[in-house]
């Protein structure tokens, strides 16, 4: 849907139903909330479209898991205490200690994941190779790619796992 129908619809909208679209604010595309916004003050329901600005600020220091497992280890690496580590994501991603905690259950279950990952994808390639090998045919480059990113899996693994126990 483009911009000019969505204006549409919500200035064909009950009130009612476009403060029911604020509390599943998080399924709307984010280029359509200022529209929203703009109908609800329109309607001088200006108390709700706050409450979507509140809420937008509320979100706005969120990062991706990937990124923040990656914070999380370059602290660790360079020294940082546990204290330290949950204060700085809180202050830089209004992260709290319960859901830290969430986050380091998750990082060594991650850790996990890329051991297996990793193995797998060192094992196959090589039995892979060696059937090519016994065959006489030409291995390539490919398996060798697999098994380079196989290790660093593995290794990435290792780290995660060891860093969280």
């Amino acid at each position: 849907m483009d911009i000019e129908s969505i204006k549409k619809n919500y200035k064909n909208f009950s009130t009612e139903e476009l403060i029911k679209l604020v509390s599943e604010i998080k399924s709307i595309k984010p280029e359509f909330i200022p529209i929203l916004q703009n109908e609800l003050i329109n309607r001088n329901e200006n108390n709700v479209a706050v409450g979507i600005t509140e809420y937008l600020t509320s979100i706005k220091y969120h990062i991706t898991d990937n990124i923040l497992f990656d914070n999380i280890l370059s602290y660790r690496k360079s020294g940082m205490k546990e204290i330290e580590i949950d204060k700085t994501l809180k202050e830089n991603h209004g992260i709290d200690s319960e859901y830290m905690q969430l986050i380091r259950v998750s990082l060594k279950e991650k850790g996990k994941e890329n051991i297996a990952i990793g193995i797998v994808m060192i094992i196959l390639p090589l039995i892979f190779g060696i059937v090519l090998l016994t065959m006489r045919a030409f291995i390539g480059v490919f398996p060798l790619l697999l098994i380079g990113i196989g290790i660093w899996r593995l290794n990435k693994g290792i780290q995660q796992k060891n860093e969280n126990k």
